[in-house]
């Protein structure tokens, strides 16, 4: 929902550019394309691109409080009928039923200790004209994204580096960054982006500008929760209880909600939950590429089952790599895996239907969706603690079965399990004069801080904890730049704040099992609803698959097409591509070739 970017001087005697600011949301109309709304007073302003969700009428942007405080801001407070109700008891005169004056009122009466009391998602600035500073602020988990840029004269913010592209100094790439994208297929790494000068915002933070300069911390610190009662009944009738309460706050809008429904549980779930809330049918999409349709049945058969409104679309490689060219051109940042292609078409049919769409995200952090990796992990664990007790043979074993693993650490392990090259693939692939960046980017363990942090609040259960903060906000991101690329929301209620701390204090022994199907508790509270075959279908995501992709006409063409550019690529050793391209061609999986492909194509439009 929406775009913003702004820009705070820190002369308070400056004056901001309104044309700078028009520009910047100019570029950002895909994610607002009903309204725009522009505000400066002197040396602050604020913009607003609007898709109108609540309250249509009112809820125009930037919008001023009581107080002279001024938010521009991208999301949804769910919880807002509850904090609109107490608000009004503490005396705010509220003037209509927006939830962007809820979350005005709320730091109007509590300042900054309001943050820790929303539920939803969110990232807005927020000009104090009493104290005299900017807040930039970003959800718990990072739903919704924030980037800033500083400068000498000031602060620049914007939802997507779109805002800034037009600026030819933004345009030359970090090669770490490029790197660290064809490690783990990530385009932020902590606060750094492949753009120099441009930052994230990380899930939890605020930015605070005023004359004297920038302070950036974090306001949301995930606690450790008190474990939850040891009783299964008790535990699937209180999960049950909180997702329908999820569903519910967010399918309210002024517009219709629909389902990204791949026929995978936790679609499946969704479409069951919405089906029994709205009273017409729930309008559902299921997307699928030429040739790779097999999903879409499953899909059909939930949409039977709750008589939804369903479409099945099928997109034949042309029209992906199109597709593709769209919404790289969009957002202006690489595409990292071939169903961001498939989401961005399935949303722009959706576009004509609805305003917003229900999607399973976090389903698989919180619940243990990852066998693979988690399966990889937790043996590794066990065969150390048997090497610790003088057994050697199950950690010679899975070395042996992992030669290109990192066994150094539970850190570097779980990160030579993520990525999609080795060291040594990317050495080969890379010019020689980024080999010192590959070394350093190896040695480097980005993971290590997450699962320490995890590690301090339930040592169980750490690894769950690395996959919410260290894999979860670029699936994020991505889901946002997908939906929000074809004017359409994209909602994830299995992160409904109240959901995720339950889920959390879930025993271990309750949640996963080495070796099991993976979100067994899901599927068994679910599967009255669902039904069995759905309850029991194995991982399922919108999937298109890299081999019918670079193995059509259109896919030869443009592999063709990519090694003549990589010619003289500063980046790439072009020999190294080829050897890549005739392994996977061998192995028929082009996993490595579409990650390579996706950031090549990507590097045509922006230099080192």
């Amino acid at each position: 929902m929406c775009g913003i970017a702004g820009q705070y001087l820190f002369d308070e005697e400056a004056q901001v550019d309104q044309a700078l600011l028009q520009s910047m949301i100019d570029r950002l109309r895909h994610r607002g394309p009903e309204a725009v709304g522009l505000w400066v007073d002197g040396n602050v302003g604020l913009t607003h691109a609007r898709l109108k969700l609540l309250d249509p009428e009112h809820g125009t942007q930037p919008m001023h409080g009581k107080n002279g405080s001024v938010l521009s801001y991208v999301g949804e407070i769910y919880n807002n009928t509850e904090l609109r109700a107490e608000l009004t008891i503490h005396g705010y005169p509220f003037q209509h039923s927006s939830d962007t004056e809820v979350l005005l009122a709320a730091y109007e009466t509590w300042g900054e200790n309001a943050w820790p009391r929303l539920n939803g998602m969110f990232a807005f600035a927020l000009s104090d004209a009493l104290n005299r500073k900017l807040h930039l602020v970003r959800d718990h988990v990072g739903i919704k994204p924030m980037f800033y840029r500083i400068a000498d004269s000031g602060i620049e913010f914007s939802s997507e580096p779109a805002g800034w592209i037009s600026d030819a100094s933004l345009h030359p790439a970090k090669p770490e960054a490029l790197i660290h994208f064809l490690r783990f297929a990530h385009s932020v790494k902590g606060p750094d982006t492949l753009f120099k000068g441009i930052h994230a915002l990380e899930p939890g933070q605020l930015l605070t500008v005023s004359h004297a300069g920038s302070s950036l911390k974090r306001w949301h610190v995930q606690q450790k929760v008190e474990q939850a009662v040891d009783d299964p009944i008790q535990l699937t009738a209180k999960l049950r209880h909180l997702l329908h309460l999820s569903v519910g706050r967010q399918m309210v809008a002024d517009a219709p909600a629909g389902v990204m429904l791949s026929g995978g549980v936790d679609s499946s779930i969704l479409t069951g939950l919405l089906s029994q809330m709205q009273p017409e049918p729930v309008h559902t999409y299921a997307v699928a590429l030429e040739g790779d349709e097999a999903d879409l049945e499953a899909a059909r058969n939930v949409a039977r089952k709750f008589r939804t409104r369903h479409q099945s679309i099928v997109v034949s490689p042309s029209e992906f790599f199109r597709g593709m060219d769209e919404l790289m051109e969009i957002r202006k940042l690489p595409v990292a895996l071939p169903n961001e292609v498939l989401i961005y078409l399935l949303s722009k049919r959706a576009a004509n239907d609805v305003k917003c769409l229900l999607s399973g995200e976090g389903a698989d952090e919180l619940f243990g969706g990852y066998s693979r990796v988690l399966d990889q992990i937790l043996r590794f664990e066990e065969a150390q603690r048997k090497a610790s007790a003088g057994d050697p043979l199950p950690l010679k074993a899975l070395r042996l079965e992992n030669p290109t693993l990192d066994f150094s650490s539970e850190a570097r392990f779980f990160e030579s399990c993520y990525s999609w090259f080795t060291p040594n693939e990317l050495l080969d692939l890379l010019n020689p004069e980024w080999h010192s960046l590959v070394r350093e980017s190896s040695e480097q363990c980005h993971a290590d801080s997450f699962l320490n942090e995890a590690a301090a609040i339930d040592y169980e259960q750490r690894f769950f904890g690395l996959l919410l903060n260290y894999h979860l906000p670029h699936l994020l991101q991505r889901l946002d730049g997908a939906t929000m690329a074809a004017s359409i929301e994209g909602r994830v209620p299995f992160l409904d704040h109240a959901l995720m701390d339950f889920v959390r204090s879930i025993p271990m022994k309750l949640k996963y099992r080495t070796g099991a199907q993976g979100k067994e508790l899901l599927r068994r509270a679910f599967a009255d609803l669902i039904g069995d075959r759905a309850a029991a279908r194995v991982k399922k995501a919108f999937h298109a698959s890299p081999r019918l992709l670079f193995e059509s006409e259109e896919g030869r063409k443009r592999l063709n097409n990519m090694m003549a550019d990589l010619q003289n690529d500063r980046l790439f050793n072009p020999d190294g591509v080829l050897r890549l391209l005739n392994q996977n061609r061998g192995q028929q999986d082009y996993l490595g070739v579409w990650l390579l492909y996706s950031l090549a194509m990507w590097q045509n439009r922006n230099t080192l």
